[in-house]
């Protein structure tokens, strides 16, 4: 079998649409990213990616970034994260990453794998659509980035507890505010 590590991220990006579809979250197509990222700040607050640097890093990523929920035609639910390289990686690890502009030499290129998985943001306006993204979630995190390393920085309260409570991560030793998740081998042999 094919070491999961070296998935480029084009073939990943369709795993992840193909593993959210059954939780009907789906990939953000680019004219619908300004409205999800001001969909999103309304919830969570302006502190949070422009829509330029949102749309440049779905780009970079092979639309692997932002993925949607609607329910009768209307938004209601996003998901949004990076796909990170090598280098994306060791910014994290260093404190050097730019969550809200991150830098084209930190994101997973289609030809290239990811290296680790970091969550910008959920926001949804009705239960079901948050138990959907959520659900869609905690079923990537298992399946299409489980082998992958994972990190956070949650910026609300109701964030913190998602992150902790409901998906399992864990504060970062040595780096104030940042959650992570092992990749499952990693946690496997813990």
């Amino acid at each position: 079998m094919r070491n999961p590590a070296i998935v480029r991220t084009a073939h990943l990006s369709i795993r992840l649409a193909r593993e959210l579809a059954p939780f009907g979250v789906r990939p953000a197509r680019q004219a619908e990213i300004s409205a999800a990222r001001a969909f999103a700040a309304q919830l969570i607050g302006e502190g949070i990616v422009t829509a330029n640097d949102l749309e440049r890093v779905h780009g970079l990523s092979a639309d692997a970034a932002l993925f949607i929920a609607e329910e009768e035609g209307a938004m209601t639910g996003v998901l949004a994260f990076v796909l990170l390289n090598a280098a994306g990686l060791r910014a994290v690890r260093t404190g050097c990453f730019d969550a809200l502009s991150p830098a084209d030499a930190h994101v997973a290129g289609p030809r290239e794998p990811a290296r680790a998985f970091y969550g910008w943001g959920v926001a949804a306006t009705t239960k079901p659509s948050a138990r959907r993204v959520i659900d869609g979630a905690r079923t990537i995190m298992a399946g299409a980035v489980g082998h992958l390393p994972k990190f956070a920085r949650p910026t609300t309260e109701a964030g913190h507890r998602l992150m902790r409570e409901r998906l399992g991560f864990v504060d970062l030793p040595g780096a104030a505010g940042l959650v992570w998740m092992p990749a499952q081998e990693e946690a496997i042999a813990a």
